[in-house]
């Protein structure tokens, strides 16, 4: 139980400093948190690898041997 309330405590002790340095003013914590959170979208972003759509190399196979088997 002792480690929840350090934790707790280390949350709250968080939130308290960062509400201080905005002055406790909710626009300026707004922006500032919406800051952080592009910030960390565009990170994430920035180590996405593009994935390129193509068939696979025997999707031709497949696709005759399926005609024909339909025939």
């Amino acid at each position: 139980m002792k480690m929840i309330d350090a934790t707790l405590q280390e949350l709250w002790a968080i939130k308290d400093n960062i509400a201080k340095e905005h002055a406790y003013d909710l626009e300026n914590l707004v922006d500032y948190l919406n800051g952080k959170y592009q910030s960390s979208i565009d990170k994430v972003e920035a180590l996405t690898i593009p994935i390129v759509e193509s068939e696979p190399e025997n999707s031709n196979k497949l696709k005759s041997s399926q005609g024909h088997m339909a025939q």
